[in-house]
């Protein structure tokens, strides 16, 4: 059996990012707290587990060597859309200084999860496989100019992502490679119309495509 979630969207608020990349420092003892709050305000997928799960009919049909009921595919997806701002990239005290960042685009975040559960070993247990693809796609009207900014709000996201995985719940885990993708995109021919071009290509990523 197999159950495909909705491909979701979400539009972050860039002063979350910001208070991401600059007021929360990894060395806070709440750190992965926040991330799991993040993780949870924004619904990215939690799949479903079954590692631990001990069952007297698994069990049994284990004993009397009837076949184990068929895998279970569930599939979830989600896309996140989120404004970068020059600045993310830099240092907190620079980030500190009235008057900072100076340059928007787009990063594209999209999360796909596969997890496969329904497998028993000699004990009874069910233990589920995770894959997880992770792609970033960075539109940008001034191509290169904040490509570090958007390596830096990836990094940070993936350990978001990460907060809610834990490995003792999964036999196999297995994660896409990870990279921020440079998309071709109309160039802007001035020094400030980046925000009404990332407004555009946000627009137009969100809107549904003619076969769905």
């Amino acid at each position: 059996r197999e159950g495909i979630d909705r491909f979701e969207d979400l539009f972050v608020d860039p002063c979350v990012i910001s208070f991401l990349m600059h007021q929360l420092p990894e060395d806070d003892e709440d750190y992965d707290d926040e991330l799991s709050n993040l993780n949870a305000s924004w619904k990215l997928p939690r799949p479903p587990t079954s590692a631990h799960h001990t069952c007297v009919k698994e069990k049994k049909l284990i004993s009397q060597k009837i076949p184990p009921p068929p895998t279970t595919t569930h599939h979830q997806r989600k896309r996140i859309f989120l404004p970068i701002s020059d600045q993310f990239a830099a240092s907190r005290s620079t980030f500190a200084r009235p008057g900072g960042g100076y340059h928007w685009s787009l990063l594209l975040w999209e999360i796909n999860t596969r997890c496969e559960i329904g497998d028993l070993d000699d004990s009874g247990l069910s233990k589920a496989s995770l894959s997880v693809d992770v792609t970033y796609h960075h539109f940008d009207s001034s191509r290169g100019v904040n490509a570090s900014a958007a390596d830096a709000v990836a990094t940070k996201l993936h350990q978001v992502l990460c907060v809610s995985i834990s490995k003792e719940d999964y036999a196999v885990i297995s994660y896409g490679a990870f990279k921020v993708v440079e998309c071709k995109t109309p160039q802007q021919r001035n020094g400030y119309d980046c925000g009404v071009f990332t407004l555009g290509f946000a627009e137009a990523l969100s809107s549904p495509s003619e076969d769905g």
